[in-house]
């Protein structure tokens, strides 16, 4: 597929706010992190939203749950490093001995629901990122939003969605239930799943009480993101002698992307549009009637300019 000329004021003026955008640099690097807060719901529960930390027999507990990107940036959520989580831990009990043990998990996922009902523990947390282990864990103290540092932050591109998986086990019995607060979603949907048992768990059902969750994102510097984004784009071949393949995921762009191509002394040789193509944009650019030498191709995406050198052979 060809890429679409259009070479017009228009077209010049719509790169504007995105080449200021570009000039945020330095600013955007020195944010500081977003805190972010999925779920208002003031309900709390102690064996079916979270943590089974209620004073039965049932010690075991897995729970999984999606948060939305559209949630997580109406929230605030922006792209960056997830360097924390955080659940709202209700009730009077404590569980004061470090023999708890806790881990989870996170990814990036497309999907809105976590497929089959019960969800296959396994397979969804072979796909996952293991981001915090505490193996001698003591439950933080007092009521309240209680957080959790991520051993390995882990990376969110500010489009996807996310799913939180998390595996429980405490040896010890809480002086009180301790409840977890939770906003409830339709359990036939599929985005959260929860189960508890003496026993560990290697199915875990659909569940109603998805847990209010609060992460701290750390913002990816402005530089840090478009070396990334670039490294997604795909020119082939490079160098080039007649036509120059370019392609963009999903992950970058949901429409057409404004293209323009620049030579060694930044003039304008060629613009126009990817157009979309299978699950992102993708088309063939004619540098044969080029002169030989290096140029630049900058590609307008939804929230950044991203560039990328080419060579004409």
């Amino acid at each position: 597929m060809k890429i679409f000329l259009l070479c017009s004021r228009v077209f010049k003026r719509a790169w504007a706010p995105l080449l200021a955008f570009a000039d945020l640099g330095q600013a955007a690097q020195a944010q500081a992190p977003v805190t972010v807060t999925v779920g208002t719901g003031t309900s709390v529960a102690s064996t079916n939203a979270l943590l089974s930390t209620s004073t039965t027999t049932n010690k075991y507990s897995r729970t999984l749950s999606i948060y939305s990107a559209a949630e997580l940036t109406a929230a605030g959520a922006v792209a960056g490093s997830i360097v924390s989580i955080a659940w709202f831990k209700g009730g009077t009990g404590e569980l004061l001995n470090p023999d708890s043990q806790l881990s989870v998990y996170m990814k990036s996922t497309a999907a809105t629901t976590l497929g089959g009902d019960p969800v296959n523990w396994a397979n969804e947390v072979a796909t996952a990122t293991p981001v915090y282990s505490n193996l001698a864990l003591a439950m933080p103290t007092g009521t309240g939003f209680k957080t959790f540092t991520l051993g390995t932050p882990f990376p969110w591109n500010g489009t996807s969605n996310l799913e939180v998986l998390v595996d429980w086990f405490r040896n010890g019995t809480p002086t009180a239930d301790i409840s977890w607060q939770y906003t409830a979603v339709t359990s036939s949907t599929g985005v959260h799943a929860t189960q508890v048992g003496s026993s560990l768990l290697p199915t875990v059902r659909y569940a109603a009480n998805r847990p209010n969750v609060q992460l701290v994102i750390n913002r990816i510097g402005l530089a840090s993101r478009e070396s990334r984004e670039a490294s997604l784009v795909s020119l082939y071949p490079n160098p080039a002698r007649q036509l120059l393949s370019v392609a963009v995921p999903a992950e970058l762009t949901a429409q057409p992307v404004p293209i323009t191509l620049l030579n060694g002394l930044g003039q304008t040789v060629h613009c126009g549009v990817l157009p979309l193509a299978g699950s992102g944009a993708a088309g063939q650019l004619d540098v044969g009637h080029l002169a030989a030498g290096l140029y630049t191709l900058r590609l307008a995406l939804q929230n950044s300019v991203v560039t990328k050198r080419v060579t004409v052979e």
